[in-house]
């Protein structure tokens, strides 16, 4: 079951915005998938819906999410799409493609802010590395 801990008014407020953005619903959707792979290993009490119990542990869930999809908003799916294209080659121009691991894109996967939100609630030790 996939589960949302934000909702598109609580991420307007986070933005500072009267109104949610278009496509609000599925930044924080896919946030919220990458704030569960960043919990992978943490360990709270949930209810019959396997949302936390613990209001500081919604909280810190809510504002990674926002987190989270904020930099989605600003980067977008560009971090997937490089990491994980074959590269096309139209004559001198080459497309896409992998980079070599000791390359990067420069854009982390996870918003550094996200797990700051995360590793300060006890919800994740030390740091997470993308990879």
């Amino acid at each position: 079951m996939s589960r949302t801990y934000a909702t598109e008014p609580e991420y307007a407020t986070w933005l500072g915005q009267d109104s949610p953005p278009v496509g609000a619903a599925r930044l924080l959707r896919d946030a919220s998938l990458e704030v569960d792979e960043m919990l992978l290993t943490a360990v709270y009490r949930v209810d019959q819906d396997d949302m936390p119990t613990d209001p500081s542990v919604r909280d810190a869930l809510r504002d990674a999410t926002c987190a989270q999809a904020e930099h989605r908003a600003e980067y977008g799916d560009d971090v997937e799409i490089m990491e994980g294209v074959e590269p096309i080659s139209l004559g001198p121009l080459t497309l896409g493609g992998s980079r070599r691991s000791d390359e990067g894109s420069g854009v982390p996967q996870h918003s550094p802010k996200a797990r700051r939100i995360l590793r300060i609630a006890g919800l994740i030790p030390g740091s997470i590395t993308d990879g």
